[in-house]
């Protein structure tokens, strides 16, 4: 396998000797450039592809936010990060869609090293260099929006909570993966990943929240209306009930909190790779669904006929490129297919797997379709085969309705 190609771009010259000097144990993996402006970066892209461009936020001229929004234009395969000092974080925002990771000045080899390596990691899931262009430009995922309105009325209240902001970030699956995103990045310096939206919303401060609010705001009118919509609402109203259930699993099993929010927000997720289809690719999306319908197949097969992956390879995918949490990237990535996933112990992966399946049974009404979903001999070896009817009995009970 070839090696990795990434560009670093930096106006200060020690920075990039500095670079070049701490990453040297890379460059047998690495092919290592370096430009000092944004110009001559986008020069030597034009006559050679670069996998990562790392680049820095304050320069003169085009500075990166500038920058990283014209790669994402002209080399969408190519995963953008920042690295930038902690003065700089209005230009940070600027770029909370053009940027898949946010890395602070002074930085780390080793963080530097694990970023990158985690970011190339999930080519993987979406061999597919088409689909890869469309996940990686990207900026945000289509929101509800009467969530968005209600999330911008809240911001506007003096006396709206913090944890009344996070609830309603946290059941809505585009402003959910945007937060995490953010505040999981090393620009924050967390030392630990969030995987709850409220805890996210404390650590990034109300004004940082309402700059993102706002900078979401313009592509919610995307999927305000007609069949963008709708199609936006099935998938939304189906991924808080998956939510729902893979919590209600994780509670009945005794996790502890973090693993059910990870369960929970796993599941709101658990979908995201359909909403990049119906943003990217809606007029082939309604041929795969006919193609599901007239076939009578599983939207994942027509999916992989017409796509070259499914739903849920590139959910993951986007997911692992924002730089969330393993366990949510590995949930959504496998959803469908738990086998593969990296260990067969129960994880928030196996909320999501039979969370998936009894809210899908339920809404058709249809035993035999949860079943159908389900992978026995995964749950087996996970040893919680033999939970599945008091579950299932569980999520009966509840008869879960969503609303706003």
């Amino acid at each position: 396998m070839s090696n990795k190609r990434i560009l670093f771009v930096d106006d200060e010259p020690l920075v990039l000797q500095g670079l070049h000097r701490m990453l040297r144990s890379q460059r047998h993996e690495w092919e290592m450039e370096f430009a000092d402006n944004a110009a001559k970066a986008l020069e030597r892209m034009a006559l050679a592809s670069f996998d990562v461009i790392v680049s820095d936020m304050c320069m003169p001229g085009m500075n990166g936010a500038q920058l990283l929004a014209e790669v994402m234009r002209r080399h969408p395969k190519t995963v953008r990060i920042v690295l930038s000092g902690h003065a700089d974080k209005e230009l940070i925002l600027q770029c909370a869609g053009s940027a898949h990771h946010y890395l602070s000045k002074p930085c780390d080899p080793d963080v530097m090293k694990a970023v990158v390596q985690r970011a190339l990691s999930r080519d993987d899931l979406l061999p597919h260099e088409r689909l890869r262009a469309w996940v990686g430009k990207m900026e945000h995922l289509p929101t509800v929006p009467a969530l968005y309105q209600a999330l911008v009325e809240a911001l506007q209240d003096s006396e709206t909570s913090i944890d009344d902001i996070g609830r309603l970030i946290g059941r809505d699956i585009g402003m959910t993966a945007g937060m995490l995103k953010l505040v999981n990045s090393a620009f924050f310096g967390l030392g630990r990943t969030l995987s709850d939206p409220t805890e996210a919303v404390y650590h990034l401060g109300l004004d940082t929240v309402k700059s993102l609010v706002l900078a979401i705001g313009a592509f919610v009118q995307f999927c305000s209306q007609g069949a963008g919509a709708e199609r936006v609402r099935q998938i939304w109203l189906h991924s808080l009930a998956v939510a729902a259930c893979a919590r209600m699993i994780a509670s009945a099993e005794g996790a502890e909190r973090k693993i059910q929010d990870e369960a929970y927000v796993a599941g709101l997720l658990h979908d995201v790779g359909k909403l990049v289809l119906v943003v990217n690719l809606s007029g082939e999306e309604h041929r795969m669904l006919r193609l599901a319908k007239e076939g009578e197949r599983r939207d994942r097969e027509a999916e992989c006929e017409v796509f070259g992956a499914d739903h849920a390879a590139i959910g993951g995918y986007l997911l692992g490129l924002w730089g969330l949490p393993a366990p949510l990237v590995e949930a959504v990535a496998y959803h469908h297919q738990p086998i593969l996933g990296p260990t067969s112990a129960y994880t928030p992966l196996t909320a999501v797997h039979v969370g998936n399946a009894l809210a899908q049974g339920a809404g058709a009404g249809d035993g035999n379709a949860a079943a159908a979903l389900l992978d026995a001999d995964y749950l087996r070896a996970a040893g919680v085969l033999d939970r599945l009817e008091g579950w299932r009995s569980a999520w009966k009970q509840i008869g879960w309705n969503p609303s706003l």
